[in-house]
């Protein structure tokens, strides 16, 4: 058997068993490492590269050797730094007012807890979210009372939000920054970001962080255009039926993405990587490439969905 071969199952192995054990909560593993040490991949990929043509015993051992120790690594480092992170994202919530934290378990605690929000006006139609974070957990629901509204739970990254109404569209910006005045788009230190936009305008939702989670539920607002970059990444949307033509695009280097939409909807799916393991359970596959809903051409309701990835997993269900 080739290296090539070998190389390429280690890594799938490697990958679904961390996906698999983190699922039924085994381990805590932080993929913000996959992101932080991109170069080792690129090593072992010009290793593999390097033996791939061979099928000699000393290339296959070689490959092995190095392949295994270096994620042995990246597994080891992952999940130390997943470990500390455990304590340090555990925050919850409130679900009854949104006003309050528990952080009864931790009373030790001195992060900050801040607040951003904007005042809808009924004369905005249209509304940009454009999302440029680091390492956080991103959490968006429906809000009725203000156009957006944001709790975030600190450490040494803080937010700044930035508002621009040209006629009846408002576009927000809502990006990450550091306590020493950088801008920070990969930073380790992991915060839990809660959002709120309200019910009423059209959305363009645009996201782009390195590494962390995404749980957004749009199924009670009117979306257009959804677009997630990610690193090392963990996507879940849902999708709802209030707008006819929708768009969602997901570009990621390892991630989960998980998309729900509603089953009156018809939906079309693109997908862009050889490496990545795809679940689109009832729809059906077209001599393009595409995977389209048995529904997609006589319903009212239009999804379009564009997935790109270096080694991740998409999986798309209708409810």
């Amino acid at each position: 058997m080739k290296a090539d071969k070998i190389f390429w199952g280690i890594i799938f192995v490697f990958v679904g068993g961390i996906f698999l054990l983190e699922n039924f909560n085994v381990i805590d593993f932080s993929w913000g490492h996959i992101w932080r040490f991109w170069p080792l991949l690129l090593i072992i990929s010009g290793v593999n590269i390097i033996f791939a043509r061979s099928s000699s015993k000393i290339s296959v051992i070689a490959m092995v050797v190095i392949t295994v120790a270096a994620l042995a690594f990246i597994c080891y480092e992952g999940l130390n730094d997943g470990g500390k992170n455990r304590n340090h994202i555990g925050w919850v919530f409130s679900d009854r007012d949104g006003n309050d934290w528990d952080d009864s378990h931790d009373p030790g605690r001195t992060d900050n807890v801040s607040n951003y929000s904007e005042d809808f006006d009924a004369k905005i139609k249209n509304a940009t979210l454009n999302i440029y974070g680091g390492a956080s957990a991103f959490q968006i629901e429906n809000g009725n009372d203000r156009l957006f509204e944001s709790r975030v739970k600190e450490s040494i990254t803080r937010y700044f939000l930035k508002r621009t109404d040209t006629d009846s569209t408002a576009v927000l910006e809502f990006r990450s920054k550091k306590n020493d005045g950088s801008f920070n788009f990969k930073d380790d230190e992991y915060g839990k970001v809660k959002m709120k936009i309200n019910t009423q305008p059209l959305w363009d939702v645009n996201l782009k962080m390195g590494a962390g989670k995404a749980d957004f539920d749009f199924s009670q607002n009117k979306v257009h255009n959804i677009s997630l970059k990610g690193g090392a990444a963990e996507f879940d949307v849902k999708l709802g039926n209030l707008y006819n033509d929708v768009n969602l695009s997901a570009e990621t280097g390892l991630a989960d993405v998980n998309i729900q939409i509603p089953t009156t909807a018809g939906c079309k799916i693109l997908v862009s990587s050889g490496l990545s393991s795809k679940t689109f359970k009832g729809f059906i596959k077209m001599d393009d490439g595409s995977y389209e809903s048995p529904n997609f051409k006589t319903a009212a309701q239009k999804i379009h969905i564009t997935l790109k990835g270096g080694l991740s997993n998409f999986e798309v269900n209708r409810y």
